[in-house]
């Protein structure tokens, strides 16, 4: 294996298949809002904390003063203007991900488990992959090859065979099938869209992008810091929103957990450290985000890229969730109907590195610069996509840039439309390409 913290991406994402079991059995007992609630509450407080001891840790092995991260001017990026999120305060950007992207993708998620079953609400990520997909598809990030085509296909198949087995299931047939579970899967699978694409939705300035050069825990630290904010405010905007629902004039199935969720505040240290609650917190929150950013700032470019591999391995959290769901918490699912949906999202793992893989190209290639711009123009040339490292050279040229882009069009796309637009650049060169793939235009 290549890239040796591929398995730090299996172990996150079987991590988290295994929390459909833990909270069916807390569902009798604890309401889903304090099941959320004290999930991402605490997990945000013990991140923002575990960012406070990595700065003081990378402090104090660190003595020159340059290479220090200071948490103060750390924060301050959350007050500047995300331009890449509609030119959002990174503060209000945080919390519309909170928010929408896992306090209310959570509530759609457990009371879709609550009506119907693990395996129905497991379709929901697959659903969410599917419109990610179409989503880069059509801002161009992505093209819709044969590999993806098929990838795409043996998703929806599996998602029908699962309605199938649901709607068998049921005395009344499809009459039988909870609109109300229906509704809640649509709700999930439009929030984790949402994160999933929000997410990536940010930059890091040329005074960041600087400091990460000389101090790669720089990186991690940001990555840390950025999801407990992520979390806190997301919760934060959690009670206002149950406060103006309980007061709505309908019933639903949220209603009553709302009752009960204020109702065990006098319990919540009790609730807190029950093992369910602590597995949930420790081992489905913590730790799998804390395998993810460590996966991201190690990894070696030289093959697949993290964003790459992260999006072939995201449907092992639906496959676990399926064979957990049967296995360990009864789960009523025909066994041959399990082996054939098991087998088909085994066979997209495979289909989507195919695409992955067919689609990456790498190119070097070498810049000539007018004088008095060498170092401000690696910062510039850093923040474009497709662009992974920038190296000086000695001689005729004066910079080397290695570049990773899904076929040979993106590449001229990314000199003609970019690179020579930045002031400074005299001639552009492409020194060699690894891998060339015929395009269909």
């Amino acid at each position: 294996m290549q890239n040796k913290y591929i398995i730090y991406l299996v172990i996150a994402n079987i991590f988290w298949s295994l929390i459909p079991i833990l909270v069916t059995r807390l569902f009798n007992e604890i309401s889903i809002l304090m099941i959320i609630f004290l999930r991402f509450f605490v997990s945000g407080i013990i991140l923002f904390v575990l960012g406070i001891i990595f700065i003081a840790v990378n402090n104090r092995k660190i003595t020159n003063e340059k290479m220090k991260i200071s948490l103060k001017k750390l924060l301050k990026f959350t007050f500047r203007n995300n331009k890449k999120f509609y030119n959002l305060k990174y503060i209000y950007y945080f919390a519309v991900l909170g928010f929408f992207g896992i306090i209310l993708q959570l509530i759609g998620f457990f009371l879709a488990l609550k009506t119907t079953s693990i395996a129905f609400t497991m379709i929901g990520f697959q659903l969410s992959i599917i419109i990610v997909a179409f989503y880069e598809h059509g801002v161009k990030s992505e093209k819709l090859d044969l590999f993806k085509s098929l990838y795409l296909l043996i998703l929806i198949f599996s998602i029908g065979i699962i309605i199938f087995v649901q709607i068998q299931q049921s005395p009344q047939g499809i009459y039988g099938v909870s609109i109300t579970g229906f509704f809640y899967v649509v709700l999930f699978t439009i929030c984790i869209s949402f994160f999933q694409i929000g997410i990536s939705k940010e930059s890091y300035t040329k005074k960041e992008l600087k400091f990460a050069n000389i101090n790669e825990n720089y990186k991690i630290t940001r990555m840390i810091i950025k999801l407990s904010l992520i979390f806190l405010t997301g919760t934060a905007l959690m009670f206002p929103f149950i406060i103006i629902y309980h007061f709505l004039p309908f019933q639903g199935d949220l209603k009553p957990e709302i009752d009960q969720f204020f109702g065990e505040f006098t319990n919540i240290f009790q609730i807190l450290f029950r093992w369910e609650i602590l597995f949930i917190i420790i081992l489905s929150t913590i730790c799998p985000y804390l395998l993810l950013f460590m996966a991201n700032v190690k990894w070696s470019p030289y093959n697949l890229t993290y964003s790459q591999w992260s999006s072939i391995l995201t449907i092992i959290e639906p496959i676990g969730g399926l064979f957990f769901g049967v296995m360990l918490a009864n789960e009523n699912f025909p066994p041959e109907f399990l082996i054939i949906v098991l087998f088909l999202l085994t066979i997209s793992i495979l289909l989507r590195y195919a695409h992955e893989f067919n689609n990456k190209v790498n190119a070097i290639i070498i810049l000539e610069k007018k004088q008095g711009l060498l170092k401000t123009l690696p910062l510039k040339l850093l923040k474009l996509d497709g662009v992974y490292c920038v190296d000086s050279l000695i001689g005729r040229y004066d910079l080397l840039l290695k570049i990773k882009t899904n076929s040979i069009k993106e590449i001229y796309n990314l000199i003609d439309t970019e690179i020579r637009k930045i002031e400074g650049i005299k001639n552009i060169s492409i020194l060699f390409i690894n891998k060339i793939n015929k395009l269909t235009i």
